[in-house]
């Protein structure tokens, strides 16, 4: 069975066509040196293609529209993940012909095992982004994230509670939270 929502392709033209993030698709930007750790990442059955753009040294993922704004994963890799705005005319992307993959200006990136879509999973592609903005950027430059609520902790503002992540983790353990998060869960723990 396909899975429909990933199903958009280009339009058909000899040249780059301006369309608006938010109405057929969501879209994420990465910096260069973050894509060129993804890439590699981004192989199998859920491969999709990425526009590369030399100019800016940029790269956009495309994603299912109204996706990429509901997935809290992507604060964490904020400033070299980036969503753009889903409310359509806001933000527009350049999406070359499908036949450029190559150089010198905006182009497709086709992973080598390709699976012919242009849209990809937030999920997937987020799982992919995190080890890639660490190994081009550094340990650092990812925000810590909540254990209980998966947003991200500043660490001054990280309390420890010792509890269970979620109902079926048979022990408790202890773990960094926002304080409200960290009294949800001991509010839980005690009924």
């Amino acid at each position: 069975m396909t899975d429909t929502r990933l199903d958009w392709c280009p339009p058909s033209c000899d040249a780059v066509t301006l369309l608006p993030a938010g109405r057929h698709w969501d879209a994420v930007r990465t910096d260069a040196a973050t894509a060129r750790w993804t890439f590699p990442i981004l192989c199998g059955p859920h491969d999709c293609a990425a526009i590369v753009d030399p100019y800016t040294c940029s790269t956009y993922w495309l994603l299912p529209p109204g996706e990429a704004q509901d997935f809290v994963h992507w604060q964490r890799l904020h400033p070299h993940v980036a969503v753009l705005p889903a409310k359509p005319g806001t933000h527009y992307v350049g999406i070359p012909p499908t036949h450029r993959r190559t150089g010198p200006g905006l182009h497709w990136y086709v992973p080598h095992n390709w699976s012919g879509r242009y849209l990809t999973e937030p999920a997937y592609l987020a799982a992919a982004l995190t080890p890639a903005v660490y190994a081009a950027h550094g340990p650092h430059t990812t925000a810590q994230q909540c254990a209980l609520c998966e947003r991200p902790l500043p660490e001054a503002d990280a309390v420890i509670v010792t509890t269970r992540r979620n109902s079926t983790d048979p022990t408790p353990h202890p773990l960094k939270a926002h304080p409200a998060c960290a009294c949800t869960a001991r509010q839980r723990d005690s009924r």
